[in-house]
């Protein structure tokens, strides 16, 4: 039995992110990674999933793939789990850390449009932190933010126009159109 598409090649990129708030960061970013970059732009607006992908040179093999892959998401189960690293960024965690003992702190810093994410790597946790580890990567999270972070896995992205910790966080209620703020 073939189960019903949720996502489907007709819905605008907007649609797929008013339908679907809380995989919305991890939708875009597959939508990203497809090369599907009109994301966060105007476009997304009235402008179809196929038709994005057309207009980037995309043939509809990719379309079909890009459509699966949007649908597995959203029968994905959700962790409640704490913070956790994929193996790509906990290798490039310790890599970049000064120190093995040093922790990545995962911090928020509020804007104009939304919440950003803050990475840096500190020897201790503050008083108003609490510690979590995986992959033996200690990290650190303000108190008043865990509840914003359960079931966020960080990932590393490492491409030819960005590389760095990319959040993937089931949290996140919506993007702004820059792409780089979230509501939580």
């Amino acid at each position: 039995m073939k189960s019903e598409l949720l996502i489907t090649k007709d819905l605008t990129i907007e649609q797929v992110f008013e339908n679907y708030p809380s995989k919305a960061q991890k939708l875009a970013q597959i939508m990203t990674n497809a090369g599907l970059h009109c994301v966060g732009c105007q476009a997304s607006t009235f402008e179809t999933l196929e038709q994005g992908m057309q207009g980037h040179g995309m043939k509809q093999e990719e379309i079909n793939n890009l459509v699966y892959e949007l649908n597995k998401v959203l029968n994905e189960k959700e962790s409640t789990e704490d913070v956790k690293f994929t193996d790509f960024a906990a290798e490039k965690c310790k890599n970049f850390r000064k120190e093995d003992n040093h922790g990545f702190r995962v911090g928020l810093n509020k804007g104009s449009c939304g919440w950003t994410y803050d990475f840096k790597f500190k020897e201790t946790k503050e008083d108003n932190e609490v510690e979590f580890k995986d992959k033996g990567i200690k990290v650190f999270i303000e108190k008043e933010h865990v509840d914003k972070f359960k079931g966020m896995v960080i990932d590393y992205v490492d491409g030819l126009q960005n590389a760095g910790f990319k959040v993937l966080n089931p949290n996140v209620k919506g993007t702004c159109g820059c792409g780089s703020s979230v509501t939580l």
